[in-house]
């Protein structure tokens, strides 16, 4: 079965801000035939994270292999890799869909991000509150409004505003009403303990072998679960959980690279600088020098 691709290039209509690190596209999808919940006959695979909310009318979805019936008063959220695709829907439908490049989540700093992912790949599709039906459009549309300006810092004010829409979905699906109904898999419950352990001892490890062996599975079953349950392998969650805590300390502390580069279990100075450059493409005092000057 053919299978499309929509990545972050299908909701701008400015390629040169594709080398951006947000995209976000705010648009009506009433009476629209492409996009997400385009009927095509044809399954997409998303390759951004996106936040659609139902205004009014209904359409049938199928969330990676699943099916949900998406309707008035209901939020459908997606990860990287989602796969979608639109059964039916009806003519009045009409939604508001933000879609942004997935890199910015991996910013988001709560305590249970594992337990997240599984509520958002196990419940998409939910229902929101009078409250949050008004509170979520007005975000989308603000933040349209703050990406078009002609602004110095407009995307890294961009960033933030989608942080912001990042801890609201999360506060809703950690509400008691998702969270108590909850039913954890094994692999589930893997995924969260390896995400637990790996909070603890990432300054100390970053060989997926070691929390294959403190979980006692093999590494190729903890990738694979990883992989299954978050759509990144477990090495992508070890090296974004490191580089995200090393651009931390780099930005708010007075440490030299040598002590980070021994805080973070590194070798040698050499090595760490090596090992964030391949990752961003920047040494890591590049990285501090052109965060002082913002």
């Amino acid at each position: 079965m053919k299978i499309d691709r929509l990545n972050v290039e299908n909701f701008t209509d400015s390629p040169e801000e594709l080398r951006q690190d947000v995209i976000l596209k705010y648009f009506e999808l009433n009476g629209r035939e492409g996009g997400i919940f385009g009927i095509e006959n044809i399954p997409k695979i998303v390759e951004a994270g996106f936040v659609a909310i139902c205004l009014k009318g209904e359409c049938e979805v199928m969330i990676d292999h699943v099916v949900y019936n998406f309707k008035t008063g209901q939020m459908c959220v997606g990860l990287t890799a989602t796969v979608v695709q639109t059964l039916w829907k009806s003519p009045d439908l009409e939604c508001v869909l933000l879609a942004a490049n997935i890199e910015f989540i991996r910013n988001i700093n709560i305590p249970s991000v594992s337990e997240l992912f599984i509520m958002i790949r196990n419940n998409p599709c939910i229902t929101l509150s009078e409250e949050e039906m008004v509170a979520l459009p007005e975000y989308f549309m603000y933040i349209q409004s703050v990406y078009n300006r002609e602004h110095s810092y407009r995307m890294e004010i961009t960033k933030q505003l989608l942080l912001v829409i990042c801890y609201e979905i999360a506060a809703i699906y950690q509400k008691d009403s998702i969270s108590k109904n909850l039913i954890y898999s094994y692999k589930d419950t893997v995924f969260r303990n390896f995400v637990r352990l790996l909070s603890d001892k990432h300054q100390e490890e970053r060989r997926v072998s070691f929390y294959a062996q403190e979980l006692c599975i093999t590494p190729k079953y903890l990738s694979s679960v990883v992989k299954e349950v978050s759509n990144k392998t477990a090495a992508e969650w070890i090296d974004d959980f490191i580089l995200r805590n090393i651009k931390i300390f780099l930005s708010t502390t007075t440490l030299t690279i040598q002590q980070i580069s021994d805080k973070f279990n590194f070798p040698n100075p050499s090595f760490f600088t090596q090992y964030f450059k391949r990752a961003t493409g920047k040494t890591p005092k590049a990285y501090r020098n052109e965060g002082a000057t913002k």
